[in-house]
C-alpha cells in the first residue's frame, strides 16, 4: 500500500503539484494536515477506506475533496464528511444508509455521488434539496421492501 507521509509532502513543498495524490492508498494525518490549508482540490481517489478519525480530519479541508475511491463509509465517517463545507466527491459509494442520507442532506456545498444507483423516495427527497449530483440516467428510485 502506498502511503502519503509528511516527509513526502515536505519534499515537494516547492511544487506540490508534482505529487499525484490520486495514486496514494492511504494518507498519514500529519501529511493531510500539511496539505489541507492550501485550499486546493485534493484528489485522494486512490483511498479505498477511511477510518472515522481520518474522516473527521479530512472534513476540515476547505477546498474540494475527492474521495471517489471509497466503496463503503461508516455512519460516523459520513457524519464527519457531511459537516465539511465545500465540494465533496464520493463517486465510489454505491449505497447510503438512512443515517448517511440524513447527514448528507445537511451538507453545505456540492456533493457528488455518481456511484449511487438506487434510492428510496425518502432518500431522494432528502437529498434533492441540496447540490447533490447523481448519474440520473442510471438512478432508480424504489419503494423500500417491507421487512
Amino acid at each position: 500500500m502506498t502511503t502519503l507521509t509528511l516527509d513526502r509532502v515536505r519534499a515537494c513543498e516547492a511544487n506540490i503539484y508534482q505529487l499525484d495524490l490520486g495514486t496514494f492508498e492511504a494518507v498519514d494525518i500529519p501529511a493531510f494536515e500539511a496539505l489541507s490549508p492550501l485550499r486546493h482540490h485534493l484528489n485522494f481517489s486512490g483511498i479505498p477506506s477511511l477510518a472515522d478519525d481520518e474522516a473527521a480530519v479530512f472534513a476540515r479541508h476547505p477546498g474540494i475533496l475527492d474521495l471517489s475511491g471509497l466503496r463503503d463509509l461508516s455512519d460516523s465517517a459520513a457524519s464527519h464528511l457531511a459537516a465539511k463545507k465545500g465540494g465533496l466527491w464520493l463517486n465510489g459509494l454505491i449505497q447510503l444508509s438512512d443515517t448517511a442520507v440524513r447527514a448528507f442532506s445537511t451538507h453545505e456545498g456540492d456533493l457528488y455521488l455518481w456511484g449511487i444507483r438506487e434510492l428510496t423516495p425518502a432518500h431522494n427527497k432528502a437529498l434533492s434539496k441540496h447540490n447533490i449530483f447523481f448519474t440520473r440516467s442510471q438512478l432508480v428510485v424504489r419503494e423500500p421492501v417491507a421487512a
